[in-house]
């Protein structure tokens, strides 16, 4: 027997909190787990995925999902529709190595900058990666597109950076902001819609300018540079007017400690809301866009908890497991505008 159609199992995230309150949800979920040990008749993937390591994440942001929709606490942002399609490594990689990634949609392609330093030495680069640089991508995206400006201002204190983002203040934070910005501002990205006999290709760099200032790192006694301003790339920006997708930022901050839930989070953004009708995604094809950096095997296994992640972020995506991949639904975009 395969894994059965679960139409009650993520959308329930939610109904399930509600019924038994974040710290009833979790004990509920693990005492049923603990009950059922055949995977085709036991509990669902929802109970599953709370009553694993993350369960308590998991039920507190469908907590403060269900409270963001009595009090209206959304949080407007904005990202351009193809980082829904194709995102950046969820981990470190070597510097100096680019990253690609090919989807059913569209093909990322990402070249590292190079620092120079005053004597002509040359530093490589990584490339941007993790919750850091998606978050700081939302942040250029949503200030340009609210102000209709390319010109981008973060300060010379990170720490009013670390506010604006949700994120926790402290040095080891602020240093690995600060470099997760210069990746952003040195590195050129290629977006490729199509396929080798017909594509649109957009280059781009996402920063055309740049300001920054240095400061010595106490720990490394190297010199760390915080930019203070960016120029998004005109190509960039107009690309974002043409095609910008509204996400909730309060949702979005929720589940910062997992990048693959906030890519998740993004493509659920753009495609739920465009479905004429039911449509089934297969595992190989979320293995592609999603889990490249795992075997597809190791990648089944641990999609459901981001999944179940995201979807305690987005209440109204209407998501179902089922034996080939994911069953997604017709449902309302995160942010009715």
């Amino acid at each position: 027997m395969g894994e059965a159609p679960q139409s009650d199992l993520f959308g329930s995230i939610h109904e399930l909190v509600e019924a038994k309150g974040s710290s009833g949800a979790v004990t509920y979920a693990r005492d049923t787990v603990a009950l059922h040990d055949d995977p085709d008749t036991g509990p669902s993937a929802l109970l599953k995925a709370v009553a694993g390591r993350n369960g308590r994440r998991i039920v507190d942001t469908a907590s403060a999902s269900i409270t963001r929709e009595l009090e209206n606490g959304f949080e407007v942002g904005y990202t351009y529709s193809a980082w829904c399609l194709a995102g950046l490594p969820h981990r470190e990689h070597p510097p100096g190595e680019d990253w690609l990634i090919g989807t059913d949609y569209a093909q990322l392609l990402v070249r590292p900058g190079v620092r120079v330093m005053d004597d002509g030495t040359r530093e490589a680069l990584s490339v941007p990666s993790g919750t850091l640089a998606r978050l700081i991508l939302i942040d250029w995206q949503t200030e340009a597109f609210e102000t209709g400006s390319r010109e981008i201002s973060m300060g010379s204190n990170p720490n009013a950076l670390l506010t604006r983002l949700g994120l926790t203040r402290g040095g080891p934070v602020s240093r690995k902001v600060a470099d997760q910005l210069e990746r952003l501002a040195r590195c050129a990205i290629d977006f490729k819609f199509g396929n080798d006999r017909e594509a649109v290709i957009v280059n781009e760099r996402l920063v055309e300018a740049f300001h920054y200032t240095s400061m010595e790192d106490p720990r490394t006694k190297r010199q760390t540079r915080m930019i203070e301003k960016v120029v998004l790339s005109e190509a960039f920006f107009r690309e974002l007017k043409r095609h910008p997708i509204p996400v909730d930022r309060a949702a979005i901050k929720n589940i910062q400690s997992s990048p693959r839930a906030i890519d998740i989070y993004l493509w659920l953004a753009f495609r739920l809301h465009a479905l004429q009708a039911d449509t089934v995604v297969s595992w190989s094809a979320l293995w592609r866009q999603f889990g490249r950096e795992k075997k597809l095997k190791a990648f089944r296994a641990e999609f459901k908890e981001p999944l179940a992640l995201a979807l305690a972020a987005y209440r109204a995506a209407r998501v179902t497991v089922v034996d080939k991949g994911l069953l997604l639904a017709p449902s309302p975009a995160p942010i009715q505008r």
